[in-house]
């Protein structure tokens, strides 16, 4: 039997909601309120997104549990959706001030204020001048002229013009900008001990984790860094804009260009952050150190490594995997790759993409899903790294994370992953999540 994925999914369009983003933007910017200018079951979005993150601060070993902020929707029914809901907006937002008593308010639109043409600007501003209180309406309107990352840098920009304001910058600290798994996640947890070995504090993770009273910490810092793993992602370029009218506003510097992604990503990152502090010396300790550290590793892992053969499959995207951080591993752990298989997962132009960029970096035999080839390498191979589960249940597989993690963290995790699927029985086959 060919090789077959289990469950491929390929999305063909971006195709998503602004309202989630608004609320991941702001649920727990502690003294702000949310109201979604919706009808009542598009509030199903944000209580799904509490309990995922929950659960990922479970699964993270954490103790920490973070308080979302009050949610209220202004519960558009039929007749709002034929006459207007702006009266209803008005009590909604009424009612909000008066049990709640929040520093301030913001309302994200839904497709349906967006289609019956409701203005929430205005209202905003209405509210705010009866009510004494900052009031915003951001711009996008659901499905309709938006999606999750346009609410969510919509809800970010507020907060930039409206809390913030420029102010002398405080040595050693740091501003976070973005998400990757919140404050208490790997990610970021990760980033902060790097970023203290240069004698670097996190202050500030900017905008879902910081109170409206503490926004000033982000143009106080010394460094504003942004949060993700590809340069050349959309959705990282708007982030980057962001940070560009923060830098235009308050004068704080910022770092866009490269990403703490791998070991020599995360050298090259250090490095830059070194020179944007004038930690230069601090940046170069710190490389050392943990060059050391990683080498030590690689020698114990290449006794049980050395010489084992290797097959990869791959069915994402670039953006969302970078092959040459899984080549260079396994060569440094002295791994044969035998050969590369190219899953049904890719639109064509996408699969045309990666098999460009994987001639690119190594010249083994690139196969695609279904050849008669590909199956034979793949069961000769001593295990598998495949980004996505294989029915084949006699093939040694090692699932790879949807992204690279921080540092030299996933590569670390990486070897001890083969390592370990290498001692399950041959006839066993068997899969490990890395």
């Amino acid at each position: 039997m060919g090789i077959e994925v289990k469950r491929v999914g390929v999305r063909r369009t971006n195709c998503s909601c602004s309202m989630p983003g608004v609320w991941r933007a702001l649920s727990f910017v502690r003294g702000a309120l949310v109201v979604f200018h919706s009808p009542r079951p598009c509030a199903h979005i944000a209580h799904g997104m509490d309990v995922s993150s929950f659960h990922r601060l479970t699964a993270a070993g954490t103790s920490v549990r973070l308080s979302p902020v009050p949610l209220l929707t202004s519960g558009l029914g039929e007749s709002e959706a034929i006459f207007g809901g702006e009266d209803r907006l008005r009590e909604c937002i009424r009612f909000a001030a008066e049990k709640y008593h929040p520093q301030a308010v913001f309302i994200a639109n839904s497709c349906v204020s967006g289609v019956i043409g409701d203005d929430t600007k205005a209202i905003a501003e209405e509210m705010e001048t009866e009510l004494g209180i900052p009031i915003m309406a951001v711009s996008a309107h659901g499905f309709l002229d938006g999606e999750y990352y346009a609410g969510y840098l919509d809800a970010a920009r507020a907060l930039v013009d409206r809390f913030m304001h420029p102010s002398e910058r405080k040595p050693g600290t740091v501003a976070l900008l973005g998400d990757c798994g919140g404050m208490h996640g790997e990610y970021v947890k990760e980033l902060r001990r790097l970023l203290a070995l240069l004698d670097l504090k996190v202050t500030a993770q900017f905008p879902s984790y910081l109170a409206l009273d503490e926004m000033q910490a982000v143009p106080e810092a010394e460094l504003i860094i942004l949060l993700g793993r590809r340069m050349d992602d959309e959705k990282q370029a708007q982030l980057a804009a962001l940070a560009e009218h923060m830098h235009e506003r308050f004068g704080t510097p910022y770092l866009a260009d490269v990403y703490a992604v791998g070991a020599e990503e995360t050298k090259t990152w250090l490095r830059r952050v070194g020179a944007l502090c004038h930690r230069e010396e601090a940046a170069e300790r710190a490389i050392a150190s943990e060059e050391a550290s990683f080498s030590a590793v690689v020698e114990k892992a290449r006794a049980d490594l050395a010489g084992r053969r290797c097959g990869l499959a791959i069915g994402r995207d670039l953006t969302w995997f970078q092959p040459e951080i899984i080549l260079r591993l396994l060569n440094k752990a002295g791994v044969a790759l035998s050969g590369i298989v190219l899953l049904d997962c890719f639109m064509p132009a996408r699969r045309e993409v990666m098999e460009g960029a994987l001639r690119c970096l190594t010249d083994v035999p690139i196969y695609y899903e279904g050849d008669a080839a590909a199956d034979e390498m793949l069961h000769a191979a001593d295990f598998v790294l495949t980004t996505h589960e294989l029915v084949d249940a006699k093939l040694r597989q090692l699932f790879l994370a949807l992204l690279p993690s921080v540092g030299w963290s996933m590569e670390r995790r990486l070897l001890d992953d083969m390592r370990q699927i290498l001692h399950r029985h041959e006839s066993r086959g068997g899969l490990i999540y890395g």
